[in-house]
């Protein structure tokens, strides 16, 4: 199943960034009145009844301006446009059609994607009654929102269902992605790997993003790499250029359960290495870092403690060392997949999570407010792929961020989720 693309778009200030971070349950985007705040085009991951689909906010597009930036903002508006399967078309149901609304979708008609309409700040009944003056657009009825309030964003979510009803096929392989800035050698130990199989199953394209999920057999395990053709790209790239390969990789790690961070020892952890380990982590994928181009460096040169407190956001992510232009260290990189895979896919029982909650809690209580005590009542696990473990405690508003990073990381050593995101939800009794 490939991952959908979802693009916000539409003329400044009505409403797309607040409309993108009322989806993925957070700030991410800037928010302001200020026409055209917006400039680069944001994405991430995001999840609708446990199906991941890419969200995309663009920057305002402003059809008449003399001005470079907006122009480019616009430009790399359209681009986003170009790359997604679907898009939300927002317009502001306080100010009606406008010209600018009209031409905007005359040109994204001419991309020839499916289109949503979003009537967004539909706040109050006296709004509703306009709204039938967007039936000229000639987009249906369009979804009525308000997405500084969350009214409507049931309706909206539930009218794209059809973008994610694609039926997967049971696959029992380890699915992967192979994710790294350019020239860490990705596409050298993809073929590496791919040499040492000696039977590639099938190669089946994907997208027309050049997404492709390659299928080997390695000491009787099936693996499945999913990998775009963006992210291996070679060479100075350029901003727009870095945008998609982005965009592509969030895609590829997306599509697959496990990612291989690659890295070229030379060079150690670079700024960029730490952004995608974080969108990594962000996803929910499990984790393998490669250290690769081990041929070129004496491996006694490797600081490995500055590794892993350049990554330690990520904590306990196994570490391995390939020369992927040698073929060396492949076999010790695909043990370390196969074991962060059963981790990532391990199941407790209730009786082993609260037996553990309450002895890391007794040696360690965490702070009461007064007489408002907090205590846990309950503890078990309510999802896995990666594993997700739900705590009840009573006064829960009063569990600090520390303490709950604290459990986790309790958690984390005595089930050994080594590589693996654990998610930890908090709730009142």
């Amino acid at each position: 199943m490939s991952t959908p693309i979802i693009t916000i778009c539409g003329r400044p200030n009505v409403g797309k960034s607040t409309l993108f971070n009322r989806l993925t349950g957070r700030r991410k985007s800037i928010v302001s009145e200020i026409p055209g705040t917006t400039r680069d085009s944001i994405q991430t991951n995001c999840l609708w009844n446990d199906k991941s689909f890419i969200l995309v906010d663009s920057g305002g597009i402003e059809t008449h301006s003399d001005s470079q930036i907006t122009q480019k903002v616009t430009d790399k508006s359209y681009e986003s446009i170009n790359e997604a399967d679907h898009i939300l078309f927002v317009v502001d149901a306080t100010s009606g059609i406008t010209n600018e609304d009209t031409e905007i979708l005359r040109i994204i008609r001419k991309i020839d994607k499916e289109i949503t309409l979003v009537i967004n700040k539909v706040d109050n009944s006296s709004r509703e009654e306009n709204i039938s003056d967007f039936f000229v657009l000639g987009l249906g009825e369009g979804i009525n929102i308000s997405a500084y309030h969350g009214n409507g964003i049931f309706d909206l979510m539930n009218s794209l269902e059809h973008l994610f009803s694609v039926e997967e096929v049971d696959d029992e392989s380890i699915k992967f992605s192979i994710i790294g800035r350019p020239n860490v050698g990705k596409s050298t130990l993809f073929n590496s790997m791919i040499g040492q199989a000696k039977s590639i199953v099938s190669e089946i394209p994907g997208t027309t993003r050049d997404s492709v999920d390659s299928k080997f057999e390695y000491k009787n395990n099936d693996y499945t790499i999913v990998d775009t053709a963006g992210i291996r790209r070679k060479g100075k790239i350029g901003k727009e250029i870095e945008y998609f390969s982005v965009l592509r990789t969030i895609k590829a790690i997306s599509e697959s359960h496990i990612s291989l961070l690659v890295i070229d020892s030379t060079e150690n952890v670079t700024l960029q290495d730490q952004h995608i380990a974080g969108l990594i982590r962000e996803s929910g994928n499990g984790c393998v870092l490669v250290m690769n181009k081990l041929d070129l460096i004496d491996k006694e040169k490797i600081k490995e403690k500055e590794i892993i407190e350049k990554l330690k956001f990520f904590p306990g992510i196994p570490l391995v060392y390939t020369s992927a232009k040698l073929k060396s260290g492949m076999s010790e990189m695909l043990k370390e997949l196969i074991s962060v895979n059963r981790r990532y896919r391990q199941n407790f029982s209730d009786d082993e999570i609260w037996k553990n909650i309450l002895n890391i809690i007794s040696s360690n209580m965490p702070p009461s407010k007064g007489k408002r005590r907090v205590y846990p009542t309950s503890a078990k696990q309510i999802g896995s792929n990666p594993p997700k473990i739900q705590i009840k405690f009573h006064n829960a508003e009063l569990v600090h961020f520390s303490y709950k990073r604290y459990i986790e990381n309790e958690l984390r050593n005595i089930f050994d989720l080594r590589g693996v995101p654990l998610q930890l939800e908090i709730l009142e009794k």
